[in-house]
């Protein structure tokens, strides 16, 4: 599933994606930036500010690397994922 994200430029990386209080507002202009509409956020550990900050937005997931599964992963139609996340889940596949 990873591969056929990456080759389809379906899969997004970057050095971190947090909220620091919960903010949806601020969440949503982070998003529309990065031109995000339906996509599930993967970071490294549970970040109940980003959590609360998502939970309202439509089309908009985010989970840890050990809540991750496939129907989610194929579910949404990018996956933004941490740099953090990715090493855990390549350790992971080993």
């Amino acid at each position: 599933i990873f591969s056929e994200l990456a080759r389809t430029e379906r899969l997004l990386l970057v050095k971190e994606f947090k909220a620091d209080k919960p903010n949806t507002r601020a969440i949503d202009a982070k998003l529309l930036d990065m031109e995000l509409y339906n996509a599930l956020i993967v970071t490294e550990e549970v970040d109940e500010n980003l959590y609360l900050s998502v939970r309202n937005i439509p089309d908009i997931g985010v989970c840890d690397v050990t809540a991750l599964d496939p129907a989610s992963l194929v579910r949404f139609e990018k996956v933004l994922m941490t740099v953090g996340a990715a090493k855990k889940v390549e350790a992971w596949l080993g």
